[in-house]
């Protein structure tokens, strides 16, 4: 049950629901077998776990388990029910959340518009989180408010707010300070940011953006963004609303669930750890200790750095709570008498859990082990409790499953946080390699839901390389050292995720070329580029993911075309093509290839070459 349960976390679309699943079921079986075990020897009844229901103890075996099972159910829906009914009526709604999040992006893009200091930062670090959390808001909010009479605004709005964020960046790339062109631009942000705010649809207003040179195609854009995000709000986009709902239909299975020897072997190091804590907590007689059971389940992570932060969280945790439970028992509990006394102690420490819990992801999972260490020292029985070795048992049982699943994810096919890394920015540089492809048809035109598919995927790339990134300084000496490449940080991945913004420019500039009179070489050019620079983007994205092809990464980087003619948009898209090739040659001069040495050959062998 382990081994499934684990294997369908890491490959199954609802991860979450069989890692839970498996996990009931699995502790289930290990509890079931005490639970059991006290039916058939009533004289162990004095020794019985604080779990275990006093009136199971001297019943028939059959009956013990049949209630046992009907208390886990029930101790299982219970919190579950509680948790959804206090949402419903006290929870944030997802549409809510999402309109306040679309809202401050148009007022930090209309606080751009307006030049105010300090926006730039703040737009580039809305367009590097993506639009992926936003549909996600949007996806809870349609499901929660399916069937009534008015819905939420589509995910349209998402993507234009999101473009309108990328195409200020591009703005900033070619025209720098000039922000006297985008005063009408503010305007309409700042309308379109009261539309959400009143929810209601705002006045059309035409917003036209003049500029010169390579400035002018992106003030184009900018221009047609805003009345497209002034369309949809006013409720004119239905129709293409509807037509961009369609989406693909997922698999239940990811595409390399049985071809990634990754997942297997985490759902293996799991289950060894989980098999040695149990047979351990047996062997001992000792089942006080049945937290290291949890601890595997929970502080296990795809990364040995991942597993260290959460292991350490678990246990300082652990002890914070358990601290604050037997301080309890030794002052507060000899004053108790009634069930009142009893809450008033629970609601301060519950309080301070909860605000340690939502807080970041990095201390967040402390506050849970806060209130769970807590409860199980105080809540003893259906009285005041002076009994102190629940703590010392669920403390040394958490400290037992960190050490046996420390011991196995360093030792056995060690995950590092850099690797994952790569991986992530392997599948950033394979979208966009999709992105640049997109240019190289013949009539020019580009795919709008490839295109939308593409930069989601790539928003989630980048996103997860930044994530996993956070817990590298928990890694350890060796796994770190085993890479042997050059080490790739948080600036790295933020510089590849600045690719998107003139890879997005040129291909807005692209689609607006279609229908001009060109000569015929140029045309030529522009696809034979975008073909060679696709080709070199999947290149690069095998090498960061293998370490292979360091030489055609390095001497491979098509030089972009010389493009000369009248017009803004073809200067525009020469500057594009040149913002490019330079942020990519920064990025190579950061953590590229090495430059293998020239080892003179010795004297010797020179001679025998020479005769």
């Amino acid at each position: 049950m382990t081994f499934v349960a684990m294997f369908l976390s890491r490959t199954a679309t609802p991860g979450p629901v069989f890692f839970v699943a498996g996990f009931i079921i699995a502790y289930g079986l290990t509890m079931g077998d005490q639970v059991l075990g006290l039916a058939l020897q009533p004289a162990t009844a004095a020794n019985a776990e604080q779990f275990a229901l006093p009136e199971i103890v001297f019943g028939p075996p059959e009956e013990a388990l049949v209630r046992f099972l009907l208390w886990l159910s029930l101790a299982v829906a219970l919190p579950i029910i509680l948790v959804i009914v206090a949402n419903l009526l006290t929870g944030r709604d997802p549409a809510l959340l999402l309109y306040q999040a679309l809202a401050e992006r148009l007022a930090t893009a209309a606080r751009f518009c307006a030049g105010e200091s300090g926006a730039e930062s703040r737009l580039e670090a809305q367009a590097f989180e993506g639009t992926t959390q936003l549909h996600k808001l949007h996806h809870l909010a349609s499901l929660l408010h399916r069937g009534r009479r008015r819905p939420v605004w589509g995910a349209s709005l998402i993507d234009e707010i999101g473009r309108l964020g990328l195409l200020l960046l591009a703005w900033f790339r070619v025209a720098g300070d000039a922000r006297n062109p985008l005063v009408s631009a503010a305007v309409a942000c700042r309308a379109a940011e009261r539309a959400l705010q009143d929810r209601e649809a705002p006045s059309p207003e035409p917003v036209t953006i003049i500029a010169t040179g390579a400035a002018q195609p992106v003030a184009d854009r900018i221009s047609r963004t805003l009345r497209a995000i002034e369309e949809t709000l006013a409720g004119t986009a239905a129709g293409q609303e509807a037509h961009g709902a369609a989406t693909a239909p997922q698999r239940l299975l990811a595409a390399d669930a049985f071809t990634n020897p990754e997942h297997a072997r985490f759902a293996l190091k799991v289950t060894l750890a989980v098999m040695i804590c149990y047979f351990a907590m047996n062997m001992t007689d000792w089942p006080g200790i049945h937290t290291c059971v949890i601890t595997c389940f929970f502080v296990a992570l795809g990364t040995v750095g991942e597993t260290i932060h959460k292991a350490m969280l678990r246990f300082i945790g652990c002890l914070i709570g358990a601290a604050l439970g037997l301080g309890a028992i030794l002052l507060l509990m000899p004053l108790m008498t009634d069930l009142g006394d009893l809450l008033l102690m629970l609601a301060p420490v519950t309080l301070l859990a909860a605000w340690v819990a939502s807080g970041s992801e990095r201390i967040a999972y402390a506050g849970l082990q806060i209130s769970l260490a807590f409860y199980l020292v105080v809540l003893q029985g259906y009285g005041p409790t002076i009994d102190m070795y629940t703590a010392r048992d669920r403390t040394i049982g958490i400290l037992f499953g960190n050490i046996v699943i420390f011991v196995i994810f360093t030792t056995i096919w060690p995950v590092s946080v850099a690797n994952v890394v790569r991986t992530s920015l392997a599948r950033a540089l394979e979208q966009l390699a999709a992105l640049v492809g997109l240019g190289a048809r013949a009539d020019g035109e580009v795919s709008q839901a490839a295109r939308s598919a593409a930069e989601m995927a790539f928003g989630q790339a980048i996103t997860q390389a930044r994530a996993v990134l956070v817990n590298d300084p928990f890694e350890t000496s060796e796994v770190r050292g085993a890479v042997g490449r050059r080490p790739i940080d948080a600036a790295v991945v933020e510089e590849v995720g600045g690719l998107f913004i003139p890879v997005s420019a040129i291909l807005d500039l692209r689609t607006d070329l279609v229908g001009h009179d060109l000569p015929q070489p140029m045309p030529d050019a522009i696809r034979a580029y975008h073909q060679a620079l696709a080709a070199w983007f999947r290149q690069a994205a095998s090498w960061t993911r293998s370490g292979e092809g360091a030489g055609e990464v390095v001497g491979g980087l098509p030089e972009p075309p010389a493009l000369s003619g009248l017009g803004d948009h073809l200067t525009a898209l020469a500057t594009w093509y040149g913002v490019l090739h330079q942020d990519i040659r920064k990025i190579l001069d950061e953590v590229g290839p090495q430059p293998q040495p020239v080892i003179a050959p010795p004297v010797g062998d020179a001679f025998h070459a020479a005769g």
